[in-house]
């Protein structure tokens, strides 16, 4: 039997056209479950005419089970995927297994089950924490923080309280950013009124950030591709601000070399804490500007005009009322007053949250670790933020343990945060019964890291460090592409070291081109001697 044959053997509708009969006739396996489940190859797939999903390498039919998934449209974001690490972190409880077994309509052939031994494990120790909380804590809390909220915005725009603003300004910032994040998530379940009230106050007072976390019925938001591929420098989204392009502040050997990274050490903290503000508050206006001028443009048909309305609406309230942009305290104040007051406070934001906003990525390795459990892959490059003093937990724990416990929030995402804390006490607890790795790092620690890091990454790398990097799979394209934009404006100066690039490139891999080759630096490719490239070269048939 060729491939073509056995393909059309492990899928019922595929054999149907290859016999001659009409496809709609063919019962899929979900209809004849006593008969046993179909294979399919990942090709077969393509084919199917309903909404599929994977989860260990079953093939599960959505669409019946979407109207009354329990998650809500969530579901709509497996679709076509394999959702197995997703599925596993959000179902703890055998009642989810159960439902899920009924709806699974094949597997993929070959079927290499992925090996989930420690999620089984921690899942089962956490069960009773993925539950919906019995009291409606979180709610409480929320109510509770907006309404001090309005209080603390009266105050600071209208009142004009200076240094109430600056001091405590960083605090609201990234309260309001992890309230939308845990309405995102599913928190505040205990009422869906209450959430979906929630979920639209925050979603107006961070507008600026509800497409990262919310995303569209589309496809996947870049917040949740993260919590798919986290902490995976080849597919997670959020390292895209590390790893490709020309960065001014270099935290990662897959990021490229620049000469004035050499400088950061001296400029990484103006540019983070001063200059990326300034930047963010002038890309604001101008998004405002652009989208009241879109309101103007003659709209397709009626409802695209009123959401178009309530877009800019929402940009414009954000502006206003955030404590990131203050657009109200222009209203109320002198301009220069407003303005000191907005940058002073957004400069300290900036200082004080690096540990909230960096903790997550001080373990990630300069190469990836594809075959390891995702569970593993998390505990060894995710570290918590240890917090001791009572005043910052309490604090912490008002801004929805934002990035406090990250361990727990990627390997759980739907765990509501008033379980974020015991949860952290009984994975610890797993972890040390397992064997397994469980990192906390203190605040003025992780400052220290921060530093480390550009630090470390400022130095020129080794020329042939740089060369058996690209050469890799996991420079990844986009990598490749931005090197060899670059080497176009540099090949001509390699003109006479054209023939050791090449040897170089053939010993180290197909993918490496002399343009490619050229786009490294050209001083260390200098200062190294040529005996390495010609021993390289001398290698090469």
């Amino acid at each position: 039997m060729d491939e073509s044959d056995e393909s059309a053997a492990c899928n019922p509708r595929k054999r149907a056209r290859t016999e001659g009969k009409p496809v709609a006739a063919v019962r899929l396996p979900c209809q004849a479950r006593d008969e046993g489940l179909a294979c399919f190859t990942r090709d077969d797939l393509d084919d199917l005419d309903f909404t599929w999903t994977i989860i260990d390498d079953r093939v599960v039919a959505l669409d019946a089970f979407m109207p009354s998934h329990p998650g809500g449209s969530l579901i709509q974001r497996a679709a076509g995927l394999d959702a197995s690490d997703l599925f596993h972190a959000h179902h703890a409880s055998p009642a989810a297994a159960a439902v899920l077994e009924k709806i699974v309509v094949g597997f993929l052939k070959p079927s290499r089950p992925k090996e989930h031994r420690w999620r089984a494990e921690l899942n089962k120790r956490m069960e009773r924490l993925m539950k919906t909380p019995d009291t409606p804590l979180s709610e409480a809390v929320a109510v509770t923080m907006l309404g001090l909220f309005a209080l603390w915005a009266y105050f600071v725009y209208v009142q004009g309280y200076f240094w109430l603003n600056v001091l405590t300004g960083w605090f609201w910032w990234r309260h309001l950013d992890a309230g939308l994040h845990s309405a995102v998530h599913g928190d505040f379940k205990w009422s869906p009124r209450c959430q979906k009230w929630l979920l639209t106050a925050y979603a107006v007072l961070c507008h600026h950030m509800l497409d990262h976390y919310g995303g569209n019925q589309s496809g996947l938001s870049q917040h949740f591709e993260h919590h798919l591929h986290t902490n995976d420098f080849r597919n997670d989204p959020d390292w895209t601000v590390f790893a490709v392009g020309r960065n001014w502040i270099r935290r990662h050997g897959c990021n490229p070399w620049q000469p004035y990274n050499a400088w950061q050490v001296f400029y990484w903290l103006p540019v983070r804490c001063v200059l990326e503000p300034v930047t963010e508050i002038f890309t604001m206006l101008a998004t405002c500007m652009n989208g009241a001028a879109q309101v103007l443009e003659p709209p397709a048909s009626w409802e695209k005009l009123v959401a178009r309305v309530r877009d800019v609406a929402s940009w414009w309230t954000e502006v206003l009322l955030s404590p990131g942009y203050q657009g109200a305290a222009f209203l109320f104040q002198p301009a220069w007053t407003a303005a000191s007051a907005l940058l002073l406070s957004r400069v300290l934001a900036k200082f004080v949250l690096i540990p909230f906003a960096e903790v997550q990525h001080f373990l990630m390795p300069d190469e990836g670790c594809k075959d390891e459990e995702f569970v593993v892959r998390q505990l060894s490059t995710t570290a918590n933020l240890r917090l001791n003093n009572p005043v910052t937990r309490l604090l912490d724990f008002l801004m929805f343990h934002g990035d406090s416990f990250q361990v727990e929030h990627h390997l759980w995402p739907a765990m509501s945060f008033v379980h974020l804390q015991e949860a952290s006490q009984v994975l610890q607890q797993a972890c040390r019964e397992l064997d397994l790795p469980y990192h906390e790092i203190g605040y003025w620690e992780a400052h220290r890291k921060v530093w480390q890091q550009v630090k470390e990454h400022a130095e020129q790398p080794i020329l042939m460090e740089e060369l058996r990097y690209l050469a890799k799979t996991e420079a990844g394209v986009p990598r490749r592409a931005a090197e060899l934009r670059k080497a176009e404006a540099v090949h001509g100066e390699l003109k006479d070291r054209d023939d050791a690039f090449r040897a170089a490139a053939r010993t180290l891999g197909p993918v490496l081109t002399s343009r490619d080759l050229a786009a490294v630096t050209l001083k260390r490719a200098e200062e190294q001697a040529s005996q390495p490239l010609r021993s390289l070269g001398s290698r090469v048939p």
